[in-house]
């Protein structure tokens, strides 16, 4: 059976949201496909569209944004069609999760915004979520945006040894 390019691409995103295991947000996706040159923007997107209202990709809304995930009608889906998809991108796709996987988590486990709160007056949010509800959040008040700006830049390295010292600190 051949598909069409349409097809192909909606498979493709289907392969990867199933090989990655993890929600990825909208960019993440984007990320991967046009940095390895797999799909095109207007593509991705148009594939994207058409997986979510085909209930074969399911939209999440949570405190970090919209992430998508392959449903189990999406699984079902890949399971029959899978061969369909070009065998040089599947064996791509699984080295890139394989390879990735861990930091992309990451990015979808950690928040960090803030807000101004007086003249020089920053608030910072910092969290660490898991399965989007938050396990660990520090608030912090700073005294100009750049140093706000600094805090958030920090967090997405320093978060995990935080998170842990601070874990393992109150436990004793």
């Amino acid at each position: 059976m051949r598909i069409e390019p349409i097809a192909q691409n909606k498979l493709l995103i289907l392969y990867l949201l199933n090989s990655i295991n993890i929600q990825l947000s909208e960019l993440q996706i984007l990320r991967i496909v046009t940095e390895k040159g797999w799909l095109n923007y207007f593509d991705m997107k148009e594939s994207l569209f058409e997986l979510t209202t085909s209930n074969l990709v399911e939209q999440r809304e949570t405190p970090n944004g919209t992430f998508y995930v392959i449903s189990e009608l999406g699984q079902n889906t890949l399971l029959y069609l899978k061969k369909e998809l070009r065998n040089s991108w599947r064996v791509a796709i699984d080295d890139y999760c394989e390879t990735n996987r861990a930091d992309l988590r990451l990015e979808t486990e950690l928040f960090a915004d803030y807000i101004k709160i007086d003249d020089n007056e920053y608030k910072v949010m910092l969290k660490v979520l898991e399965n989007q509800i938050p396990v660990f959040e520090l608030t912090l008040v700073t005294y100009s945006k750049s140093s706000a700006q600094a805090f958030i830049e920090k967090w997405k390295a320093a978060a995990p040894t935080i998170y842990k010292n601070t874990f393992f600190t109150l436990s004793e």
